[in-house]
């Protein structure tokens, strides 16, 4: 598993529970965004936005730190989404009233949600990674609202770290990644002939695009639906 390292994983648990033997390489780290001059307005008028949207549970977890440090308690205004659950729950555990897509769990099924279909004047701010895919905001503006981006942090590739998979890759069974940055990172032969799990339609478009071998699609990004793709993988081996 190459994704970016996470203090609480629950699928990285269900891995070792299962007894597969797991090498677990993060290849990207997360690094916070420092400057407060980008970041420190957008928190200090947090209570005026319209709509708030987590992209990603760093994206909750990052925020929520800027949010404490200048809100003794957390405004009842925007209303609060979240693009997958994991994200809701980090959000949900700090008392926020969050909203989320139930099945596809990304940026597509947070599009369907009907709340984000007429937003005509609606002011939104969207806390994300820094250089992040532009479909949400634009689709958001197209249907009326006044979209801001709130920049939290950073993605770095790990070139020791990203090394290190690319020779593990070799005597790998199963590459699992969430992200088609990290496809990109790791598309060199040994790899590309690894089967490769991802957490949706569209990042594993990239892989194929990519030249990855095989590539299964779990359900969404959740950890029992990514252990679950995992599980197809070991029994396309087994058919073989």
């Amino acid at each position: 598993m190459v994704r970016p390292l996470r203090e609480k994983d629950a699928f990285l648990a269900l891995l070792k529970q299962s007894g597969a033997a797991v090498t677990y390489t993060p290849i990207i780290q997360i690094e916070p965004i420092s400057q407060t001059e980008s970041i420190r307005p957008l928190i200090l008028k947090f209570d005026q936005f319209d709509l708030g949207i987590f992209i990603s549970a760093n994206a909750a977890e990052i925020g929520l730190q800027w949010l404490d440090e200048y809100w003794a308690k957390l405004p009842t205004e925007p209303q609060i989404f979240a693009v997958g659950q994991q994200t809701a729950e980090i959000l949900t555990r700090c008392g926020l009233e969050v909203t989320c897509p139930q099945s596809q769990q990304n940026t597509e099924g947070l599009l369907e949600l009907e709340q984000l279909q007429s937003l005509e004047g609606k002011s939104t701010v969207i806390f994300r990674g820094g250089g992040g895919r532009q479909t949400l905001g634009d689709t958001l503006r197209q249907r009326g609202a006044k979209v801001t981006y709130c920049e939290l942090y950073h993605r770095v590739i790990e070139p020791l770290n990203l090394a290190l998979a690319l020779r593990q890759a070799q005597d790998t069974d199963c590459l699992i990644t969430h992200s088609g940055e990290i496809l990109r990172a790791m598309a060199e032969s040994a790899a590309l002939a690894v089967p490769v799990v991802v957490p949706s339609e569209r990042v594993a478009n990239m892989a194929q695009d990519l030249g990855y071998q095989t590539v299964v699609v779990a359900e969404n990004a959740l950890p029992e639906s990514m252990y679950k793709a995992v599980q197809r993988v070991f029994k396309i081996a087994q058919v073989s």
